[in-house]
Parts: C-alpha cells; sequence; structure tokens
C-alpha cells in the first residue's frame, strides 16, 4: 500500500492520535471524570496519599497531566516517570526535578536540604505535590521511603502530598505485610477503567474535532469493532486509529468502513496471531454476542 501524511489529505492541522500526553486532547470519561474529582478534593482537604491504578494504556498519564496542569498555585509539584530507583536516587530525582541541588554527599544530607525546601514552601502558604507514575516499579525500600517523607508535616497540615499511579498489581504491592504502614496511611484508590463503546465514539470524534477534522465519517459498525480490537484502552485506540487514517488517505476515502479498520488493525499484529485475529474477525461479523 501507498502511504501519505494523512494531515493534508484530511485538512487537519495536527495529529489527533499521536502517543504522547497532550492535554489539549484530555477527554473526560465517566471514570476519568470521577477520579479527577476525587483526587482534587483529597488534596484540597490535605490527605497525604493517593493511589491510581489502571490497565497500560488506560490514560494515566494524561489524567495526571491535566491535574497538574489545574491545580492549585499553591502547589509546587514534581512529577517523576522514572521510578526504578533506590530511597537516595528517589531523593537526589525528586531534587532535580524541582531544580534543586542533588549532588549531596550523603542520604541524610539530602533530606535535611529537602526538609529545608517544604519548611520554605509552608512559610510562604505552599506545599509540595508529588506524583509518581508507573509506581508498581518502586523497590518496596523506596516506598517506605516515601512513607517517612510524609511524616515531614505541621501542627495543621502535610508538607507533602504524594499521587501514586500504576498498573493494577500495584494495589497489591502495596498491601504487602511489609509495607503495612504505608498502606494504612493511603486514603484514596481509585481505578481507571476502559471506556465504553459509547465512550469510544466520543473520543474519537472529539480528537478529530481538536485536530480540526470536518468531513471524516465513520460507520457505527466501525466503532464496534475498534471496541473489540481496543478494549476500549485510549492508548490503543490512538495506534489504531492513527493507522486507519493513514489507510483511508492512502486509499483515498474519508468513509472509515469495518474493512478498513481491520485492514489497519492486521498491519501491526504479529504474523503469528493473523489467522487468531481472521478468526476472531469471522465470529465478531456473525455471532451477534460479540457486537
Amino acid at each position: 500500500m501507498f502511504y501519505v501524511d494523512y494531515l493534508e489529505f484530511f485538512g487537519l492541522k495536527d495529529y489527533p492520535f499521536r502517543l504522547t500526553p497532550d492535554t489539549k486532547y484530555f477527554y473526560p470519561s465517566y471514570t476519568h471524570k470521577a477520579v479527577l474529582h476525587i483526587l482534587t478534593y483529597a488534596l484540597e482537604r490535605g490527605d497525604g496519599f493517593l493511589v491510581v491504578v489502571g490497565e497500560p494504556g488506560v490514560g494515566k498519564t494524561m489524567l495526571l497531566r491535566y491535574l497538574l496542569n489545574k491545580i492549585d498555585s499553591k502547589y509546587q509539584t514534581a512529577f517523576l516517570l522514572t521510578p526504578s530507583l533506590s530511597p537516595i536516587e528517589l531523593l537526589q530525582a525528586l531534587l532535580e526535578d524541582l531544580g534543586l541541588d542533588c549532588n549531596k554527599s550523603s542520604k541524610e544530607l539530602l533530606l535535611r536540604y529537602f526538609k529545608d525546601y517544604l519548611i520554605s514552601l509552608s512559610r510562604k502558604d505552599q506545599q509540595l505535590l508529588l506524583v509518581i507514575d508507573e509506581a508498581q516499579n518502586l523497590p518496596e525500600d523506596t516506598l517506605e521511603e516515601l512513607r517517612l517523607l510524609s511524616n515531614l508535616e505541621t501542627e495543621d497540615r502535610k508538607l507533602l502530598q504524594i499521587i501514586l499511579a500504576g498498573q493494577l498489581h500495584l494495589k497489591h504491592k502495596l498491601s504487602s505485610l511489609k509495607l503495612s504502614q504505608l498502606f494504612q496511611r493511603i486514603t484514596i484508590w481509585e481505578e481507571l477503567q476502559p471506556l465504553s463503546i459509547d465512550e469510544i465514539k466520543k473520543y474519537i470524534l472529539f480528537r478529530l474535532s481538536i485536530a480540526g477534522a470536518n468531513d471524516i465519517w465513520i460507520d457505527n459498525s466501525s466503532f464496534k469493532l475498534i471496541k473489540f480490537f481496543t478494549k476500549g484502552l485510549p492508548r490503543l485506540i490512538n495506534k489504531l486509529m492513527d493507522r486507519i487514517l493513514l489507510f483511508a488517505a492512502a486509499q483515498g476515502d474519508r468513509y472509515i468502513s469495518p474493512s478498513l479498520v481491520y485492514a489497519a488493525f492486521e498491519t501491526f499484529t504479529p504474523k503469528t496471531f493473523k489467522l487468531f485475529n481472521k478468526l476472531r474477525f469471522y465470529f465478531y461479523q456473525i455471532l451477534p454476542i460479540f457486537n
């Protein structure tokens, strides 16, 4: 197949299904909106530890980025994306993200420096919000270090609030006996859910609209097939839709049919699964239970 850049063909001003967490494309599904409201309320209440879990690709990073963009100006924020860190490496990464000196000679000096920074924020009526994504990769001793850091507080409020986000087994990890004290401090447990079929339709049309699309037509059966192939996970929807638009532009077609969806899906499926996916598609077409 001859591939073309579909921006010009569809008259788009941007690629609507990029995988980067661009918050202008944040679509507030029912659960995403609910989790956002709960996190905002818990932060305003002063809760110290909050946890958000979900399947890979469900939109945790996008939601957290959106939250940080909308958060009250009283917060200084730090966002860590590489959490497979020892306790001292965590402190160094945190200080570096805040633009502070992270080259202290010992953990004790790092802790003292960090505590002084939190106190200086408190004097300005500010506090620090630390967000750690992919937190299921944190070693247990580093998670315990976070609990110790959360002890930093004044008489009436926390100096540090922490949001841990990760895959579903993060909750199991945090409930281990070794981390029981940390587990007891977690006040909010929220799980993001994949998009429903109705939300998938709105999600796709929303992103196309933001990118400037006005004459792309998508068959209702195509939305069902996208749901079938992606399980409602935004990251997979983005990957598939990007390929679909590429195929459509190559064919000079502004109509997205189920056959086009399937053809696009096949191109990034490993060869060992070709037959399996053809059978899935066959049963999807002939059995109402799959629709």
